[in-house]
């Protein structure tokens, strides 16, 4: 297992300076509700990560004009939306993330596509099936959690504190459970707690595993009972999630369907990240056992690749401790 470690120390460090500064890459989100008969209100959250010269422009299709009074957001669209196109204009250029636009209407139905870094343009099309939001959601889960990257680290540290795989699977699986209560609880108004100090202890929790392994006090909690901290830190990313999806909205009149989907995505996103390690360390014992590659581990038995896969997930985490904290502490 150490010189898998290794192995992974090698190829992640590439990725190291990305680490610490694309865990808050969230998509531009857009949002037009329907204030009156064929009149639209539209607002767009910019994340953190884009510069202020580069904050897009919502292009309104052919048939909406803004010459009402209230503001250059208040538009009046003959015929309505349905069958029209938005756009997103960029400044500068095209910063590559994602865009996630909600059309809310006075029925209380909704249109929501999730659109990728390549795309800026979007047609509003009639009320999607239950297929379809349980499809878009699946995927929004999927991409949230393979971008946010304090999630994975955390998931890498369980890993590597839980060892067999039984206790992996114990492990992974509390952490399954208690974000998904705290995901629903909030989604749902039973909770709600400000996300910059949640965000905050994240990036702490992370911090604890790593030092936990740095520890490796085998009596300890969290290797005696690794379930535990995975349970009681997964309430915590649960409330992450449900940031994020807060963000994004929900489809109104199928708001269980797509809580319940987008829950699944970061679930399914989950299993895709502990495959690729797995799969990954398994690929380089085959390659070992086949080449007898001494001389890529000699020495390594001096080495503590527990330690190193520390600092690589105690590193990022830290930065993130702190950079979280000032944003609310000062």
């Amino acid at each position: 297992m150490r010189y898998f470690l290794r192995l992974l120390l090698v190829i992640s460090s590439i990725c190291v300076s990305p680490l610490v500064l694309a865990h808050d890459a969230r998509p531009v989100v857009i949002n037009v509700s329907e204030q009156a008969p064929e009149v639209f209100f539209a607002t767009i959250r910019i994340p953190p990560v884009l510069s202020s010269n580069n904050f897009p422009e919502l292009v309104w299709p052919d048939n909406c004009s803004n010459n009402l009074q209230g503001g250059s957001n208040i538009w009046s669209c003959t015929g309505g939306l349905e069958g029209e196109t938005f756009s997103l204009s960029y400044p500068l250029s095209n910063p590559s993330l994602a865009s996630y636009f909600t059309v809310e209407f006075l029925d209380g139905s909704s249109r929501n596509m999730m659109l990728t870094p390549t795309e800026t343009s979007w047609e509003v099309e009639p009320a999607p099936t239950a297929l379809q939001v349980a499809v878009n959601y699946s995927i929004l889960g999927i991409e949230h959690i393979l971008i946010g990257l304090d999630h994975l680290l955390f998931v890498l540290g369980l890993l590597v504190i839980s060892g067999t795989f039984k206790r992996i699977i114990l492990t992974v699986t509390g952490f399954t459970v208690a974000h998904s209560i705290t995901l629903f609880m909030s989604t749902l108004g039973i909770i709600s707690l400000p996300i910059s100090p949640v965000e905050a202890v994240i990036a702490l929790s992370i911090l604890f595993l790593a030092y936990e392994i740095t520890r490796k006090n085998m009596q300890s909690w969290t290797y005696q009972a690794p379930v535990v901290v995975s349970f009681a830190f997964g309430l915590l990313h649960g409330l992450g999630f449900a940031s994020v999806l807060g963000d994004v909205g929900l489809v109104q009149d199928q708001f269980l369907l797509s809580l319940l989907f987008f829950n699944i995505g970061v679930e399914l996103g989950q299993l895709v990240f502990i495959a690729f390690v797995v799969l990954l360390y398994q690929l380089f014992k085959e390659v070992y056992l086949r080449t007898k590659a001494k001389e890529f581990v000699q020495g390594t038995s001096a080495l503590n690749m527990e330690l190193i896969v520390a600092y690589f997930i105690g590193i990022p985490s830290a930065y993130w401790v702190i950079e979280r904290s000032a944003g609310f502490l000062f």
